[in-house]
């Protein structure tokens, strides 16, 4: 029988970058989440321990409009194959301490369209990056952040760390109160107890158990968070506490499919494209189906996220590379829903 074994930091180091996460998100956690008042009362309560966090961040963490944010992009998932053995706070802190790699970082994050040597002549050039920042279609306050970044990055990344490091007390004494929670919810489990539960949300995946050892970490803050990563020793399953509920709305929504939200998302010509690409392909990334369809970055991710969202597709990382797929179970249940209108 296959191992679940327990690892703290992965879990622990993601948790910290919630506390940012949240300050600069919280208007966009109940869609992401699907909390409702009574969990964002949770969350408010508990991030009053962390506060107050400086408006200076505001680039490293709030999500861009394609749903991404920069910090955990850059400095969490990109660095995921590491998770069972080096990756911790220190490991994080080293990275960022590469400041001349961290600002080509930020700029490749916002402008992903531009080649290597365009990224070059931002890191030399205030006048190219800025002309950049004015041609985007970001929101006045994100390009007014970014130009303040630009001016002098040097002050913004060590502030970052110095907050990275003051929050981490804080977290660390949070932890030492709220750890049985984590036990709790990793004593409860055995192989077969949880290859029974996700097994049906991960079925074509890649990422169901199997006969490899499975790592499980868990975040105490970001207590509905769901994630999967696939390696050759065995997966690691990113679990927030109240996973539980994760799991019985993914579930739910096989079962009992929105019919307004895959109308909805049937209603745009290119993402019913991008489904015939993803149908052939099998499996592609966001860089295939830009390429395929020659759309923007940004337009490539909002259909994709909108295709995920409503369920007809999965997405799920591969080391470092996130992957679409058709989530077969979905439209199966959309099948078995609408068979009642021809009977």
């Amino acid at each position: 029988m296959p191992d679940l074994k327990l690892i703290k930091n992965p879990g622990y180091v993601y948790d910290l970058m919630f506390i940012f996460y949240y300050k600069f998100n919280a208007d966009l956690i109940p869609e992401r989440f699907s909390t409702n008042e009574e969990d964002m009362k949770w969350f408010s309560a508990e991030m009053k321990v962390f506060e107050p966090i400086p408006d200076d961040l505001y680039i490293f963490f709030r999500l861009s409009p394609t749903k991404r944010c920069f910090l955990s992009i850059n400095y969490f998932d990109n660095y995921s194959n590491l998770f069972k053995t080096e990756y911790d706070l220190a490991f994080l802190q080293k990275e960022i301490s590469d400041h001349e790699m961290f600002i080509k970082n930020v700029i490749k994050h916002y402008f992903d369209d531009l080649n290597s040597d365009q990224v070059n002549e931002c890191l030399t050039s205030n006048k190219y990056v800025f002309e950049k920042i004015k041609e985007s279609d970001y929101d006045d306050k994100l390009k007014s952040k970014l130009y303040e970044f630009f001016v002098d990055p040097e002050p913004y990344i060590r502030l970052l760390q110095y907050e990275l490091m003051a929050k981490e007390v804080q977290l660390s004494s949070y932890y030492e109160k709220n750890y049985s929670k984590i036990l709790d919810a990793y004593n409860e489990l055995d192989y077969e107890s949880l290859s029974e539960r996700v097994s049906p949300i991960l079925s074509g995946s890649g990422y169901e158990p199997n006969s490899a050892n499975i790592s499980l970490t868990f975040c105490l803050l970001n207590k509905y968070l769901l994630r999967f990563n696939s390696y050759a020793d065995g997966p690691i399953y990113l679990f927030g506490v109240n996973y539980l509920a994760s799991i019985e709305r993914a579930a739910k929504r096989l079962i009992e499919p929105d019919p307004e939200q895959f109308g909805a998302a049937l209603a745009d010509a290119s993402r019913v494209k991008m489904l015939d690409i993803i149908l052939q392909k099998g499996k592609c990334t966001r860089k295939d189906l830009e390429a395929a369809l020659g759309i923007p970055a940004s337009t490539a991710y909002h259909h994709a996220s909108t295709l995920e969202k409503c369920g007809l597709v999965r997405a799920t990382i591969s080391k470092k590379t996130q992957f679409y797929s058709i989530d077969k179970k979905y439209f199966s249940a959309i099948i078995d829903y609408l068979k009642r209108f021809s009977e």
